[in-house]
C-alpha cells in the first residue's frame, strides 16, 4: 500500500516538471518575440535615419542651388558692375575661386561660407522630420584655377560635398554626396527677356492692348505701364515687371489705371509667376555699345564706300561681315551642311560660306570669282558670326545653321519678308491657345540668332506668310518690332506670329487688330511668344547688348554626381 502511494506522487512531481519545462519554452519564446521586435525596431529605425540622410542630402544639393542662383546671383547683380568687373578679374588673376565664392555668396549681406583651409563651409541647422530630425555640411573646394572666358565673362569651376546625417534616437544614417559644378560670372543681356519696352505704347502715343492673343512664357519687363483688355488678358508665364505703380484695364472701353493684378470681371490677366509694379527702370543699350559692334565686324578697318566687306588681312578674316549701304540677307545651309550667307548690296551679291570643321571662309561673288579665307567671320573677339549693316536689310530671311550662333544687325530697318527658323529645334504641336498644346522648343540646341536694329524698326513685311515664325532674340534700340499694314482689315487676318526666342523695344509695336467686344482677330498677326529658356541661364546671341549689370549662376549642380551611404 505505501509503494502505491509513493507512485500516485510521481504524477504530480511530472506535471510540475511539465509545466516548468512550459513556462521556460514560454519564456524563450517570449524572450525571442522580443529580441525580433528589437531588431525590426532597429531595422525601421535605421532605415528611417537612412531615409533621413537622404533627404537631408537633398535638401543639401536645394540649398546649394540657393545659394549660388539665388544668394550669389542677388548679390553680384546688386553690386556696382565696376566692384563685380574689378574683383572677379582679381580674383581669376589670383587663381582664388573660394575667396571669390565667400565675398559674394551673401544673404543679407551675411557671408554664406565660411573658409576653412582650402574648403568653404556651410552647416545648416538641425531641421525635424517626423520622428527624427536631419542635418548636413556643404563642403567646396576649387575644381581647378578661374579661367577668364572674354571681356566680362569669368567661369569659377567647383567641387562639392556634402555629408547628411538623419537622427532617429538611438540610430543614425550616414549619406555623402559629391560632385562639381561652375560658376559663370557675367555682364547680364537684354537677351533673357521674352519682352522688353522702354514705353510701351506706340510711338504716336497709341495704347497697344493685352488680349486673350497675347501670350508670354518668359520675363517680362516695361518702364512704363501695360495694358491690359478683355477676359483673358494674356497669358503670362514668367515674372511681369513695370516701372509705374499703376496698370492700364480696358474696362468695357472706358479705360482705367489702376493700381492691382487684375479689373476684375472684365479684363483679368492670367500671372502664373506674378505682377511687380514700382520695379526700378532699366536703361536700353548706349551707342557705345553699337559703336563695338561695328568695330568688331570691320576689325577697326576705316575703309569706306558701299560694298560687302570682310575684314582679313590676304590670309585670315580678322572680323565679321560688314555692309555698307541698304542690303538683303538670307541665311541657309549648304549641301554639307554649312552655314551660308547670301547678301545683296546694289547690283552685288555675294555668298558667304563658312567651313567650320576646317575653319575656312569662302567667298563667292556671284558673277564673279571666289575667294577663301582661314578662319570665321566671328569678329574681332571669336564670339560668334557678325553680319553689320550700315543701312536697311531690306528683306531677311532663311536658317540658322545647327552648330552656328550668329547676330545680324543694322543702323536702320530690318524687314523680315519669310519665316526666320533654327535648323534645329522642337515644333510646337497643336494651335496655341488649345489645352494640348506643346510651344517649340530650342533647349540643348546650339544655332541661336540674335537680331539689332540700332536706330530703325524691326518689320514684318507685307510680303510675309501668314503663320510666320521667327525664331532668335529681337532687338530695337530706338524702335518698334511690328508688323506692317497690321491695321489693313481688308486683307484679313494674317493667323499667328509664333517667336522662338524675345523681344527688346523701345516702343511697344502692334501686330493685329482685334475686335473690342470679342476679341478676335481681324487684321495682322495675333502673337505667340514663346521664351527661350537658354537665355535664362547666361546664352545670348554673339555681341548681343547687355545691361549694366552682372549675374552669376550654374546649371549642373546634379549632372555629374556621385552617392554613397555612411562611411564619411
Amino acid at each position: 500500500m505505501r509503494l502505491r502511494n509513493n507512485q500516485k506522487g510521481i504524477a504530480l512531481v511530472l506535471t510540475l516538471f511539465l509545466i516548468i519545462v512550459l513556462m521556460i519554452l514560454g519564456s524563450v519564446f517570449v524572450l525571442r518575440t522580443i529580441n525580433e521586435k528589437n531588431g525590426a525596431d532597429y531595422e525601421r529605425r535605421k532605415k528611417q535615419a537612412f531615409y533621413l540622410g537622404e533627404g537631408g542630402g537633398q535638401a543639401a544639393l536645394s540649398q546649394l542651388n540657393t545659394l549660388i542662383n539665388t544668394n550669389l546671383l542677388a548679390t553680384v547683380n546688386a553690386t556696382n558692375p565696376q566692384t563685380v568687373s574689378s574683383r572677379a578679374a582679381n580674383y581669376v588673376s589670383s587663381g582664388d575661386g573660394l575667396g571669390f565664392l565667400v565675398e559674394f555668396c551673401k544673404s543679407s549681406g551675411v557671408a554664406q561660407f565660411t573658409l576653412s583651409g582650402s574648403q568653404a563651409i556651410y552647416n545648416s541647422a538641425s531641421t525635424n522630420l517626423g520622428s527624427g530630425s536631419y542635418q548636413f555640411t556643404l563642403k567646396v573646394t576649387e575644381k581647378s584655377n578661374p579661367v577668364a572666358n572674354s571681356v566680362d565673362q569669368w567661369d569659377f569651376p567647383y567641387n562639392f560635398r556634402v555629408e547628411s546625417t538623419g537622427t532617429i534616437p538611438g540610430t543614425i544614417g550616414k549619406v555623402l554626396l559629391t560632385g562639381d559644378f561652375v560658376v559663370r560670372v557675367q555682364r547680364d543681356n537684354f537677351a533673357k527677356y521674352a519682352l522688353f519696352t522702354n514705353v510701351h505704347q506706340m510711338p504716336n502715343g497709341t495704347v497697344v492692348w493685352f488680349t486673350n492673343k497675347t501670350s508670354f512664357s518668359g520675363p517680362v519687363h516695361t518702364n512704363e505701364r501695360y495694358s491690359f483688355a478683355l477676359n483673358p488678358s494674356g497669358t503670362f508665364g514668367g515674372m511681369v515687371v513695370q516701372q509705374l505703380s499703376t496698370a492700364r484695364f480696358y474696362n468695357n472701353g472706358s479705360p482705367i489705371l489702376v493700381n492691382a493684378d487684375s479689373n476684375p470681371g472684365r479684363d483679368v490677366p492670367v500671372f502664373q509667376s506674378g505682377f511687380t509694379r514700382s520695379a526700378a527702370g532699366i536703361t536700353l543699350s548706349s551707342s557705345i555699345e553699337q559703336q563695338d559692334m561695328i568695330d568688331q565686324a570691320r576689325a577697326n578697318d576705316a575703309s569706306t564706300g558701299n560694298g560687302i566687306f570682310l575684314a582679313n588681312n590676304s590670309t585670315n578674316l580678322t572680323g565679321g561681315i560688314y555692309v555698307n549701304g541698304n542690303a538683303s540677307v538670307a541665311m541657309s545651309t549648304d549641301s554639307s551642311n554649312n552655314p551660308s550667307y547670301a547678301i545683296t548690296q546694289g547690283s552685288t551679291t555675294k555668298v558667304v560660306t563658312v567651313d567650320r570643321i576646317n575653319n575656312q571662309t569662302s567667298v563667292n561673288t556671284v558673277g564673279g570669282g571666289t575667294v577663301t579665307y582661314q578662319g570665321q567671320p566671328d569678329g574681332l573677339d571669336h564670339l560668334g558670326h557678325l553680319i553689320y549693316v550700315n543701312g536697311t536689310i531690306t528683306n531677311f530671311s532663311g536658317t540658322v545653321q545647327r552648330d552656328t550662333e550668329i547676330t545680324v544687325a543694322s543702323s536702320n530697318d530690318i524687314v523680315i519678308q519669310n519665316h526666320v527658323t533654327y535648323q534645329n529645334y522642337n515644333p510646337g504641336v497643336g494651335q496655341p491657345g488649345d489645352a494640348n498644346y506643346t510651344p517649340p522648343s530650342a533647349l540643348d540646341q546650339t544655332n541661336l540668332l540674335g537680331l539689332v536694329s540700332w536706330n530703325g524698326n524691326v518689320r514684318v513685311g507685307t510680303s510675309a506668310p501668314n503663320n510666320i515664325n521667327i525664331h532668335g532674340i529681337v532687338m530695337a534700340r530706338n524702335g518698334i518690332f511690328t508688323v506692317d499694314s497690321y491695321d489693313n482689315t481688308s486683307s484679313g487676318p494674317r493667323g499667328t506670329a509664333t517667336m522662338l526666342g524675345g523681344a527688346i523695344t523701345n516702343y511697344y509695336g502692334a501686330f493685329g487688330l482685334f475686335h473690342t467686344t470679342t476679341g478676335q482677330l481681324i487684321s495682322g498677326y495675333g502673337r505667340n511668344f514663346v521664351y527661350d529658356g537658354r537665355t535664362m541661364v547666361g546664352r545670348s546671341p554673339p555681341y548681343f547688348p547687355s545691361l549694366q549689370t552682372f549675374v552669376a549662376f550654374t546649371n549642373d549642380i546634379t549632372d555629374k554626381m556621385a552617392w554613397q551611404q555612411d562611411g564619411f
